[in-house]
């Protein structure tokens, strides 16, 4: 895990004014801010991405496109951008992600128990690309995939299928699943 200053945030996600290193944060469980990006494109389809197996939180499992925390003082739209070009080096535009809400986790991060407390500030973006033509930051991401929405949703919902993903919150995923298919549903008019 990158060691990084992170902004401390109540729990109603507004900036306490302590910033401390993310390790800290995690060891302490105090509230702080991430950021989920989820690529989506004109077949319906979601990008997964899969994390190394070499991470120590969560190694090995499809999650969300691009996840990161925001470090301190950093914007939420700029930590998006920042995390798509580092984790799957894709160069995005501010105007190109939409924001469509916040979601809070509060849930144990395995091996050591942690307990991750974050306002998840969530994206989206359409773009219909090739994942041959992406570049996978090494140690972060070993592969990703496309995956139907309804097939995805389908996964989360199988006990067993479920147990490839992040043990992130169901509602976090619904939530997810939600808002792209209104987008979906939205573009494919």
């Amino acid at each position: 895990m990158k060691d990084e200053l992170v902004d401390v945030v109540d729990e109603y996600g507004q900036k306490t004014g302590q910033k401390l290193m993310k390790s800290e944060v995690h060891d302490k469980g105090l509230w702080h801010s991430a950021i989920h990006l989820w690529i989506y494109n004109s077949k319906g389809e979601v990008l997964l991405q899969k994390r190394d197996a070499k991470k120590l939180i969560w190694p090995d499992l499809w999650d969300i496109s691009v996840a990161g925390h925001m470090q301190a003082g950093e914007a939420k739209e700029a930590a998006v951008l920042k995390e798509a070009e580092e984790e799957l080096g894709l160069k995005i535009g501010p105007e190109e992600i939409k924001y469509i809400g916040v979601t809070k986790a509060e849930l144990p991060i395995p091996p050591d128990g942690w307990l991750h407390r974050a306002f998840n500030w969530t994206y989206a973006l359409k773009r219909d690309l090739d994942t041959k033509n992406l570049k996978l930051e090494v140690g972060e991401t070993s592969e990703v995939r496309w995956l139907s929405l309804d097939k995805f949703e389908e996964e989360i919902n199988d006990p067993v299928k479920l147990n490839q993903f992040p043990n992130r919150s169901k509602p976090i995923w619904e939530f997810a699943i939600s808002h792209l298919r209104e987008l979906i549903g939205k573009n494919a008019k």
